[in-house]
């Protein structure tokens, strides 16, 4: 029982007009939670780019055919493929604030001893496994996490600020990566790297990530927890902690329903050849431009162009979802997507290469907030993450793939005209596919019975 000594209990304090405002969902903390998030997914992401970069160095010091290297890439897109539903798993149990420090944490110590590689298998065990984990831990799913948590009204304009974490990086990473591989070496990159995420994102997440807002002090005189009625002043403070998330608690489809659904397929899809059509920028387009004669700081700024028209195309084309179908938005996406590779295709290396770079930012990061808008759409809120966090690992499916297969057609035909063909059609493809969504039957309107157990969530 709780101790009813007056010395142990505090005077309430009134709670400012705004403070709620200020401190609570779609508040200035949130977007705070936003930055943060913004910046810590932006440094993480650019180890998956900087592969990239060190991709033809490194196979040109140590004899690997490329093929070979980027088989290290689709062991790590299956490592994400595995983990991410674990993540979410673990995001539900801890909260994602240690989730997203602790991938800070093994992604930069997986780096360290990937610069010092000498054999291939160590690049396969530090980039394929451990390096993977780490991003695992620091994707879109765990920002999804964040703005769910923190946003209700504002939901999908924060969650398109933080997943352009990626295309910041494009932005920031990239070219300084490339500018600092010409003046010292692909492995002093990795380590500088390494030290930006043990001593910077690291400690920023612990510094300023919260799992939710704030909880609400009970109104006076209410029983406070389970037993007895009375309780020490603290209870009646506001408690930081992850409060109830907006929507849990709202309609929704189980995972195993959506499985069963066909537009979850087609989602699925988009996001195979979503991630398979990243794997050629991030993983070969430098390569391709060095060997066509660009130099890596020119094809490093058409990156940076591309990252510029990904933040604006993921904001505009977001506002045109909210005004028009979101379906026709993502088909119009993809089909930019197969457009640019056939610019790459069709028009001669040199400056015209910034045309594709400008087409394919304006589709870039798009899909993943469009596809989870879609996803709440047909199957509703309450089971979203686990829905979105499976569906999300068709990207990393896609993208190992992708980065695979890519390799593979160079080392066999000597040049990447076949994989600029294949990237257009599959961008035809998923055009296709995402329009045929909205033919599938809807769910959420044929669960009345789930809607009114709302507040006994579905086992998946």
């Amino acid at each position: 029982m709780a101790d009813p000594s007056p010395k142990l209990v505090r005077p309430k304090r009134p709670r400012r007009r705004g403070s709620t405002a200020a401190t609570g969902v779609d508040g200035a903390r949130a977007w705070l939670i936003v930055a943060a998030l913004t910046v810590i997914l932006m440094v993480a992401s650019g180890a998956r780019f900087l592969f990239g970069i060190v991709l033809k160095p490194v196979s040109e010091q140590f004899g690997w055919d490329r093929a070979e290297l980027t088989g290290a890439v689709l062991l790590g897109t299956l490592t994400l493929s595995l983990c991410q539903p674990l993540v979410g798993f673990w995001i539900d149990r801890i909260g994602p604030t240690k989730i997203v420090v602790a991938g800070c944490a093994l992604l930069g110590l997986a780096l360290l001893p990937l610069a010092a590689a000498r054999e291939l298998w160590q690049v396969y065990l530090f980039w394929g496994v451990l390096a993977s984990l780490g991003l695992a831990a620091t994707s879109p799913v765990n920002a999804t996490a964040f703005v769910g948590r923190w946003f209700d009204r504002k939901r999908g304009t924060a969650l398109s600020v933080a997943t352009a974490g990626s295309a910041f990086a494009q932005l920031l990473i990239v070219p300084v990566g490339a500018w600092t591989m010409t003046v010292t070496d692909w492995q002093t990159t990795y380590r500088l790297l390494a030290l930006a995420l043990l001593a910077g994102m690291a400690p920023l997440g612990l510094l300023l990530l919260r799992d939710g807002p704030p909880r609400p002090a009970p109104s006076p005189g209410a029983s406070s927890g389970s037993g007895s009625g009375s309780g020490s002043g603290s209870e009646s403070e506001s408690t930081t902690g992850p409060g109830p998330e907006p929507g849990a608690g709202g309609d929704g489809v189980a995972l195993r329903t959506a499985l069963r659904a066909p537009d979850f397929w087609l989602l699925a899809l988009g996001f195979v050849v979503c991630g398979w059509t990243m794997a050629f920028p991030n993983t070969h387009f430098i390569a391709y431009a060095d060997d066509m004669g660009m130099s890596v700081l020119h094809a490093a700024n058409a990156v940076s162009v591309t990252a510029v028209f990904s933040i604006a195309g993921s904001v505009l084309l977001g506002l045109a979802a909210d005004r028009h179908k979101r379906t026709s938005v993502l088909a119009l996406v993809y089909a930019l997507r197969g457009l640019a590779f056939l610019l790459l295709l069709l028009l001669p290396v040199g400056n015209l290469v910034y045309l594709y770079a400008v087409v394919l930012g304006i589709s870039w990061t798009a899909t993943t907030p469009l596809t989870a808008a879609i996803a709440a759409d047909r199957y509703g809120t309450r089971h979203l993450g686990i829905i979105f966090g499976t569906m999300f690992t068709f990207m990393n499916l896609g993208f190992g793939l992708g980065s695979f297969v890519n390799g593979a057609i160079y080392d066999a035909t000597g040049g990447y005209g076949l994989s600029l063909v294949l990237n257009v059609l599959l961008g035809v493809v998923a055009t296709v596919g995402v329009l045929a969504v909205d033919k599938a039957p809807k769910l959420l309107p044929a669960r009345a019975a789930e809607r009114r157990r709302a507040a006994v969530p579905a086992a998946d």
